[in-house]
Formats: C-alpha cells, sequence, structure tokens
C-alpha cells in the first residue's frame, strides 16, 4: 500500500491543467520532495533552492542569477517553462513578494510557463493577490487530511486548522498561531474545539472547580477575550446555554476528522471503509496533545489511542482478506504498540510470521509478550498461544 498523502499528491499532479499557472505545494504536505523529480523533470525547467538568508531582495536576485547561469544556456528566463521554487519560507513575506513580481510575469504571461512554490507556511501573497486566486492552485488538497485550499473567496468564514495529535498547532487561514499569551488561553482553546459545544459550567468543572463562582467567571471572561485577541476574531457565540464555535470560523479538526472516518468506517461497504481507515489512521500523527497534562486531556488521549488502534486492527483484518500479508503484519504490530499485551493481536502477529516463514520473529514476539504478562500481572500467556508457540519451537530446533 503506497502512502496515501503521496498517492493523493501524484493524482492530483497528474491532472494539473495549463490553467494552474501558479502552483504551491501544500505547506502541511510533509513528503513533497518526492513529488520534485516529476516537477523538475519537465522540458525548460529551472530549479532554485533559496539559501539561509532571505532578508535582502538584492542577495535574493543575485542567488537567483547565479542559478539562471548555470542552468540556462542564455542565463535569463527566456524558454524557462517551468520555474520551481524551493524553501520559500527561508525568505522574508515581502522579499518573496518583491521578487516574485519580478519573475512571474516573464513564466507565466511571456513564456506560457508555470511557477511552483515549495514553502513549510502559506506565503503572505496568497491572501492578498487577486491574481493567485485566478491563476494559483494549491497541491495537494484534501480537507479530510488537513490540507486546505487556502486561495478561498473573502466572504468566507475564517478557516481555522486545529492540530491537536500531538503537541498542538493551529493556523487561521494558513498563518500559524503561535503568541498564545499564556497556557491557559491555549487550553481553554482546544478544550472548547474539541468539544464543539459546552457550558459554562463544564468549562469552570475542568478549569477553575476550586473557584467560587464570581471568580470562576471572571477568569473565564479574561481568558476567552485573550483567545479572541490571539486569533483576531471571536472563537464562540453563546446560545441557548452554550458556548458553541462561532458561525463566523470554519473549524477543520484533526481529532473529529479521525473520529468521524473512524466510526465511519464501521458501517460502510469494504472499499469505502477501507478508505476511510487509511485516512483516519494518516491524521494520527502522534498521541493527543502531548504539551498539555490535564485530566480531560488525558481521557481524551487515551480514547483517541484506543480508536487508533482498533481502526489499525480493522485495516490489518481487510488487509489480509485482500491476502496482503505484510501490510497486515505492520498493521497489527503499530497496533501492538497501542496495547502491548493484548492476546489476540500477539496471536495474529505470530501467525502472520509463521506464514512469512519468519518463526524466530514469532517467538521473539512470544517471548516479550510472555514476559510483560509475568512480570505486569503475573499471568502466562492464553493456551492457544503457547500451543503456537510450541509448535514454531520444534520447527526451528
Amino acid at each position: 500500500m503506497t502512502d496515501l498523502y503521496l498517492e493523493i499528491a501524484g493524482q492530483q499532479l497528474q491532472e494539473l491543467n495549463g490553467e494552474a499557472q501558479l502552483v504551491l505545494i501544500h505547506p502541511h504536505y510533509l513528503t513533497h520532495r518526492y513529488l520534485l523529480d516529476a516537477l523538475v523533470s519537465a522540458e525548460g525547467t529551472v530549479y532554485v533552492r533559496f539559501g539561509a538568508s532571505g532578508d535582502d531582495v538584492a542577495g535574493v536576485e543575485a542567488q537567483f542569477h547565479d542559478v539562471l547561469m548555470e542552468q540556462t544556456d542564455a542565463g535569463t528566463l527566456e524558454g524557462v517553462r517551468n520555474l520551481v521554487l524551493d524553501e520559500c519560507d527561508r525568505l522574508d513575506d515581502d522579499v518573496l513578494d518583491q521578487f516574485l513580481e519580478r519573475v512571474t510575469p516573464s513564466v507565466i504571461q511571456e513564456n506560457k510557463g508555470r511557477v511552483v512554490i515549495i514553502s513549510r507556511r502559506v506565503p503572505q501573497f496568497v491572501a492578498t493577490e487577486m491574481q493567485v486566486k485566478r491563476a494559483g492552485k494549491f497541491l495537494p488538497v484534501d480537507e479530510s487530511l488537513l490540507l486546505c485550499d487556502y486561495i478561498r473567496q473573502e466572504e468566507t468564514p475564517a478557516l481555522l486548522e486545529v492540530h491537536a495529535f500531538g503537541s498542538g498547532r493551529v493556523y487561521l487561514n494558513g498563518r500559524e498561531v503561535n503568541n498564545w499569551d499564556g497556557v491557559l488561553p491555549r487550553s481553554l482553546f482546544f478544550y472548547i474545539v474539541d468539544r464543539g459545544m459546552t457550558t459554562r459550567d463544564d468549562i469552570f468543572k475542568i478549569f477553575w472547580p476550586n473557584l467560587t463562582t464570581k471568580e470562576a467567571t471572571n477568569v473565564f471572561h479574561v481568558t476567552k477575550r485573550k483567545i479572541s485577541e490571539v486569533l483576531g476574531i471571536d472563537l464562540t457565540t453563546y446560545w441557548s446555554g452554550f458556548y458553541r464555535i462561532s458561525p463566523d470560523i470554519d473549524v477543520n479538526y484533526d481529532a473529529m476528522q479521525f473520529s468521524k472516518m473512524a466510526q465511519d468506517s464501521a458501517v460502510a461497504a469494504s472499499d469505502e471503509a477501507r478508505d476511510l481507515l487509511r485516512r483516519a489512521i494518516s491524521l494520527y500523527r502522534g498521541e493527543f496533545l502531548t504539551s498539555m497534562d490535564m485530566e480531560w486531556t488525558e481521557n481524551r488521549r487515551q480514547a483517541l489511542l484506543q480508536t487508533y488502534g482498533e481502526a489499525l486492527v480493522s485495516l490489518a483484518k481487510m488487509s489480509e482478506d485482500a491476502e496482503e500479508r505484510r501490510e497486515a503484519l505492520g498493521l497489527y504490530l503499530r497496533s501492538a504498540l497501542t496495547n502491548p499485551q493484548r492476546e489476540d493481536l500477539v496471536f495474529n502477529i505470530m501467525t502472520l510470521y509463521d506464514q512469512l516463514d519468519m518463526p524466530v520473529d514469532a517467538l521473539n514476539c512470544y517471548e516479550r509478550l510472555a514476559s510483560a504478562l509475568n512480570t505486569n500481572l503475573d499471568v502466562s500467556p492464553a493456551p492457544q498461544l503457547q500451543e503456537l508457540a510450541a509448535s514454531l519451537r520444534e520447527r526451528v530446533n
């Protein structure tokens, strides 16, 4: 099974048409290096990888001139049909804007070519330049995998992307939110987004259980105001006793997408279920909010970890049914990491190792389980596992 992100990116790259004259590789697409071969293989391509110094237009243009001298016969943009600009996040936004204003007309308008921008952040001009809205295209785009299209019309709600798997990152209209003005506003933000809708009493129980209602109310409103100041927009609206995400905000939240796809896979047809599970598993890039240590985050972390483990098992069983044994084995092994003492997983792993003629690996897996069960629970593996291990030892010896 190929990497899902690479699969989607490759397909969308093939589908690009001549209208996409300005292509921006999505900053959340982490394996863009695998696309480089396809991006630079076209005839008439110039590839530029910007250096560390990006705060001076003259320096950037001098570097670009050196590249043109190396990669073109004339040392100019004449005939360049495909200009690939890599590591553009090294450049200040204003510098990148000025540089693109100079080079894009030659490639796009005069040469009828394409400019490709690779950056780990969304360039500032995406939100300000109408030319980008007409000619630009992000690649790849798939909102279910938090690969959002930042070329949006002005009348659409603000786009809030929340990545809770891992340490926790937030993006507003493609720009990362970093300065939270303290731990509390950030913690309350993630709690409200994770709940979707919540009451004031629930918030008080989680964050200020030892304060009086009056004291908690004061702290809550101050903290909520700080969140609005950080975002530049009100996060919540109050209606019918609940705080809800404001209708002026379009939220794309990885934990919510993950949970929904995992849940939907249970009632979907086989092919659709497999696709949903692959997408859900791809979203899980680490345990939930590892930068926070609160009771609600710990409970949520464990619940999502369990869902992740079950999603891996479900996808592994589908792979087994398709006789993709190595794929199934890898998925079972990943699931076992979430619950090392789960005997049914170890049995499946040992069976697949045996089918792949890897009996020593199967026995090593059994020994790890036996040791863990003895140390933690003072019990032995189930008889079924013991019988399989005995059979494997006979063949190995």
